[in-house]
């Protein structure tokens, strides 16, 4: 269907007109205690604050924040921040407790209390498509993930829609215990890619997606991209290829010319340090294609020539991400490790590439101004 942005949302809230004569709250709402315009400038003053200490600012585009044990990690984060020039971190919510009640997804506003406590430190991000009512590809109800999305972007108060999963490799941790529902396979291509490139092209919020750079999902991707251009995708996890054999066409030369092709798309580095190893039964592979090469099959510290190349050339078209904040991911040396590897990353490139990677091409996707 061929819809331009005005009648996108035209179309999205007669759905809602139309489908949600009971909308179930799972949670009272919290309402932000200010506006954007104002949130923006607390923004830049830390970021120039940062810069007046002769730091590269980073703004973090992909962490997540459940709500428990969350005012020790706040506490940590913030100290964390100053001390290594973290201007702003995007947190992605989980759900709402079950005694809030509501059916299906709970929406889950603690983000917004997040925000208001410090608003020139955290982004007010969407909760994130990593629940069992998304993996289930549930859709159609007012209680379901993907409805209540629509519904709380075209709200306007989100400048951020958190990571959405489509393709999700299990972790280290999970095979190991041998679990399989982190092993996600939903169709970018699918009727729910569409609802979301859909959602973001009309409401002009971008969005951060998991998508294992296997074959058959890059080419779904790019036909996503081209029929929808007015979407802005964040594809995270840059340059993790964990089945290699499942992964052949990931390379310098599509990702040049998917940047080249597309310009609604960006890539996240949110990726494993030197040497990090992918383990899930008898497969083990390094995971991480960035990084030079050294003896008997380890990595070094140092980027591949043409994937720095890459980041020099399309300097514009890439972000900092930490994936920090889930349980296991959330201790205070853990967000020091995830700043040292983004570091490393830009260690080697201009001071143009540092500075639009490190925080302007965030600004820009988050304002829809460019970096004065």
């Amino acid at each position: 269907m061929n819809i331009q942005p005005i009648e996108r949302a035209l179309f999205l809230l007669t759905i809602f007109i139309i489908s949600y004569p009971a909308w179930v709250v799972a949670e009272k709402p919290v309402q932000l205690e200010y506006k954007q315009a104002e949130i923006e400038h607390k923004w830049k003053a830390r970021i120039q604050s940062l810069l007046d200490e002769d730091m590269v600012p980073l703004i973090d585009l992909l962490s997540f924040l459940p709500r428990e044990n969350s005012k020790p990690v706040i506490r940590w984060t913030k100290e964390i921040m100053d001390a290594e020039g973290v201007a702003l971190i995007s947190f992605a919510g989980y759900w709402a407790p079950k005694e809030s009640g509501g059916k299906g997804h709970r929406w889950d506003y603690f983000i917004h209390r997040v925000v208001n406590a410090d608003p020139d430190r955290f982004i007010l991000t969407t909760n994130k498509g990593g629940n069992k009512n998304w993996w289930n590809k549930k859709s159609g109800r007012s209680w379901d993930y993907i409805d209540q999305l629509e519904e709380q972007v075209l709200s306007g108060n989100y400048p951020f829609i958190g990571q959405i999963e489509f393709r999700h490799y299990r972790s280290n941790a999970q095979c190991k215990a041998g679990k399989v529902d982190r092993d996600i396979d939903i169709p970018i291509d699918g009727p729910l890619g569409h609802r979301v490139f859909q959602l973001s092209a009309a409401s002009g919020i971008p969005f951060s997606i998991h998508l294992e750079p296997e074959n058959s999902a890059l080419t779904a991707l790019q036909k996503m991209l081209q029929s929808y251009p007015k979407a802005k995708v964040i594809v995270s996890h840059f340059g993790q290829v964990r089945h290699p054999q499942k992964e052949s066409k990931f390379g310098p030369k599509l990702v040049e010319q998917m940047l080249t092709d597309y310009p609604n798309l960006y890539f996240d580095l949110s990726t494993g340090e030197p040497g990090r190893v992918y383990k899930c039964g008898d497969h083990r592979v390094l995971d991480t294609v960035i990084w030079e090469g050294g003896r008997w099959g380890s990595q070094t510290d140092s980027l591949k020539k043409e994937y720095r190349d890459i980041f020099i050339r399309f300097s514009n078209r890439f972000v900092a991400g930490f994936d920090y904040g889930p349980a296991n991911r959330q201790s205070a040396d853990y967000l020091k490790q995830r700043i040292e590897n983004m570091r490393r990353i830009l260690h080697d490139l201009p001071d143009e590439a540092k500075h639009n990677i490190g925080y302007r091409n965030a600004w820009h996707l988050l304002t829809k101004n460019a970096w004065n």
